[in-house]
């Protein structure tokens, strides 16, 4: 990133952290990847400080403005509320501009775009995004100190990299990044649980991207199923205290068994639960104390455990939950494939603390009946 549109190091440094995050963003959104990243650059150069004209780090002055969005409060923020406001961005960039798509790479439709999000629909039908300081200035000699009239600066000429150019510089960062990790050189960034990942799923969780269905609906299982090669298992007890006992389905929506009663080996037998939904919300199958931790098989766990069971929900990609007490139905992640894991699904198991031995999860939660 050494060419014609660097970045500066600590700005090439918030892409490669967040670029994973924007992926995902602009999946759901159906707009290009690098343009989440581009609008937080253009708009507050990637710092995580709301400016003091309440309009975020995204530049939201119409949605402020019009009393659609309340004051994107000033001063520093925290990583949840940068994942918020550039889920914000990535819907209205959308919406100014609905015939891109998470595949365009037309550049002169990239730049009305950018133009219609800064500027407004009508600009954008009407003008020229090549005159716009805003998208094309530092693009190259043709394009420098550009005449730029804005709301908030007034009539200025611009030194900064222009939209169109910062994209191009994203692009080619996010891709040498992607590369990387397609390679197996994952970056910290990104290992494991990023960070930035937890804070789009919670921040798309507020949002309502996800549906939390009702976690009774029923299981299917195999007619001819026999687990009793599993000598790891026992019996459950048959008398709980009341509202201890796990009775509902971790996987939120449209539970499908994908692989029975396996992990006996490594000490963690269980159950893997896949859905149609791919991020499907986990919910805690039963009351009691929550932690989080990665396990030494490289595997993100949810563990819940009260006076009777103790519960684990392997290879989420996010935890919805801090460490503490969670009530059964509350959201409390994200189903992914974090760890030894080939695609989204949890592996569940389930211990019983009154006769100290693995249980059968399929006993605990709803089954379809024929």
């Amino acid at each position: 990133m050494e060419g014609e549109f660097a970045l500066p190091r600590e700005t090439q440094l918030v892409v490669t952290q967040w670029a994973y995050v924007s992926d995902q963003i602009a999946r759901r959104a159906d707009i290009p990847r690098e343009v989440p990243l581009v609008l937080w650059f253009k708009e507050s150069s990637m710092q995580a400080v709301n400016p003091d004209n309440c309009t975020g780090i995204i530049g939201a002055y119409d949605l402020v403005r019009s009393g659609e969005r309340p004051c994107f409060t000033p001063g520093p923020i925290s990583t949840l509320e940068i994942g918020e406001q550039l889920t914000i961005a990535a819907i209205e960039f959308k919406k100014r501009c609905p015939e891109i798509t998470y595949y365009t790479r037309n550049p002169n439709t990239l730049k009305k775009c950018y133009y219609a999000y800064n500027a407004g629909m009508g600009a954008a039908a009407s003008g020229n995004p090549n005159q716009s300081a805003y998208v094309m200035n530092n693009y190259n000699d043709n394009y420098r100190n550009m005449y730029y009239s804005d709301v908030e600066l007034g009539n200025v000429y611009v030194t900064a990299l222009g939209a169109w150019p910062a994209h191009l510089a994203i692009e080619s960062l996010i891709t040498a990044h992607l590369d990387h990790f397609s390679h197996g050189d994952i970056p910290f960034t990104i290992t494991l649980l990023d960070f930035g990942t937890r804070a789009y799923d919670w921040g798309s969780y507020q949002f309502s991207f996800f549906d939390l269905n009702d976690a009774t609906t029923p299981m299917d299982f195999p007619d001819d199923r026999d687990i009793t090669a599993q000598t790891c298992l026992a019996p459950p007890h048959r008398f709980s205290l009341p509202g201890v006992r796990p009775t509902i389905n971790p996987v939120s929506e449209t539970p499908r068994l994908t692989q029975d009663i396996h992990g006996c080996s490594y000490g963690l037998p269980g159950l893997d639960i896949s859905s149609d939904n791919r991020r499907a919300i986990l919910v805690a199958p039963m009351s009691g104390e929550v932690t989080t931790y990665t396990d030494r098989w490289q595997n993100s766990t949810i563990r819940i455990e009260n006076e009777e069971w103790i519960v684990w929900l392997l290879h989420p990609r996010s935890y919805l939950v801090k460490e503490g007490f969670v009530y059964q139905g509350d959201p409390v992640g994200v189903m992914g494939a974090v760890g030894y894991a080939t695609g989204p699904h949890v592996h569940y198991t389930i211990y019983d603390k009154i006769t100290d031995s693995f249980v059968d999860p399929s006993l605990f939660i709803p089954i379809e009946e024929d």
